[in-house]
């Protein structure tokens, strides 16, 4: 029924006001001390739980009456919906700067918008791993350094590098002249296996690392 139903609002006022006194009642003859048959006893606790229950249902309804029920429903409602719609914004947006993030990357330079979803972790992507490639490159002139860099970027250690590129995608990005011939690229990628690791390699591979982190962290300052 409805709340305005008057009805309904006489019905719930007359259960409490019928309710209450039997209720007082009974306990008063239950708690007062007077000799009670055992049966009599239990008719008397069952009218006494009976009446408490519809005394209290009563007293609920009644409060209704007095509380801005609809008020406070219409509330937690606009919370909630304000609630998901700012969460369907805010998703919104941060896609919108995913996207923006990424094409801002392919309109700076093509090669490293390649480089950078292809082979960079995802928790180095917006870290200056290209340029720090490119920087090392210059510096080193390539060579048997370039798959010793890549070599050095995938390790679990700094884990910057998802693979090492292949010769063709190392010379798409740095170019020839840096990369060297696919030959000599295939023979320091077999260098550089587990099993043929010895001291001097990861002697090298330990400066190489340094040497990186140093550069990287270098590029980070500048930014």
């Amino acid at each position: 029924m409805k709340i305005s139903d008057k009805a309904f609002k006489v019905f719930v006022y007359s259960g409490f006001g019928v309710a209450c006194p039997i209720l007082v009642v009974t306990l008063g003859m239950l708690l007062a001390g007077y000799h009670i048959s055992t049966e009599a006893k239990f008719w008397l606790w069952l009218v006494a739980l009976v009446s408490l229950i519809i005394m209290i249902m009563a007293l609920i309804r009644i409060l209704c009456d007095f509380l801005p029920v609809d008020r406070l429903a219409n509330k937690i409602r606009n919370h909630h919906y304000t609630s998901e719609v700012q969460a369907a914004l805010d998703k919104i947006e941060i896609e919108d700067q995913k996207i923006s993030t990424s094409e801002k990357i392919q309109e700076e330079n093509p090669l490293k918008s390649y480089f950078v979803w292809q082979f960079v972790n995802k928790d180095y992507v917006n870290q200056p791993v290209f340029e720090t490639y490119q920087k090392l490159f210059k510096e080193k002139n390539g060579g048997k350094n370039v798959v010793l860099a890549f070599y050095c970027g995938a390790d679990t250690n700094m884990n910057w590098l998802i693979s090492i590129p292949t010769h063709a995608e190392a010379v798409r990005i740095f170019g020839e002249e840096t990369v060297g011939s696919k030959n000599n690229y295939s023979v320091q990628k077999g260098n550089f296996t587990p099993g043929n690791l010895d001291d001097k390699k990861l002697s090298e591979i330990r400066a190489m690392k340094l040497l990186m982190k140093k550069i990287l962290a270098g590029l980070q300052e500048q930014a």
